[in-house]
């Protein structure tokens, strides 16, 4: 966590949906834990052997579209995409 100094802290705003952000694709600043990076790691060594894109965004969007499959099998969420 990156400290600032008081004057330069602004004001909590809600981050709002990502459909809501035209821009969202090239906004999403993350950081990953050691532990994930190496679990990426895996991932990308295995697509790299299937010839699929070794991408970090590549896998995010693979994992979304998994999740989000899981959450509707589950009837947590819509199934609507």
């Amino acid at each position: 966590m990156l400290a600032e100094f008081p004057a330069t802290l602004s004001p909590l705003t809600s981050a709002g949906m990502a459909r809501q952000h035209p821009d969202a694709p090239k906004q999403f600043g993350i950081r990953l834990s050691t532990e994930v990076m190496e679990l990426v790691s895996e991932i990308q060594e295995f697509r790299l052997r299937t010839q699929q894109s070794p991408t970090l965004s590549s896998i995010v969007e693979v994992a979304i579209e998994v999740y989000h499959e899981r959450l509707a099998k589950e009837g947590v969420i819509s199934d609507k995409q």
